[in-house]
């Protein structure tokens, strides 16, 4: 009998972003591919907000199903950072 194991990544970060400070929690996405995170954090509302950050290419890109807000798009380079240094973490 042959058993696989897939690690599962997941983690939370905090952001400072336009004075505040917000928590992001990453998940890898093993279905998806090697390089995908579903990504959720709360607006100013309280409201979650998903969307993903994929590599493809030596390069991050978001995409989401919903509207997102600029913010997050603007802090792009400051979110995968985080979850650059998230992966080394783990």
């Amino acid at each position: 009998m042959h058993t696989s194991f897939v690690k599962i990544i997941h983690f939370s970060r905090l952001v400072k972003i336009n004075n505040r400070l917000r928590e992001f929690n990453y998940k890898k996405n093993n279905n998806a591919g090697d390089y995908v995170f579903d990504v959720d954090t709360a607006d100013d509302r309280g409201n979650r907000l998903f969307f993903r950050l994929s590599k493809t290419e030596n390069e991050w890109s978001l995409s989401s199903n919903h509207p997102i807000p600029d913010w997050i798009g603007q802090h792009l380079e400051q979110l995968v950072k985080e979850l650059e240094e998230g992966i080394q973490s783990n």
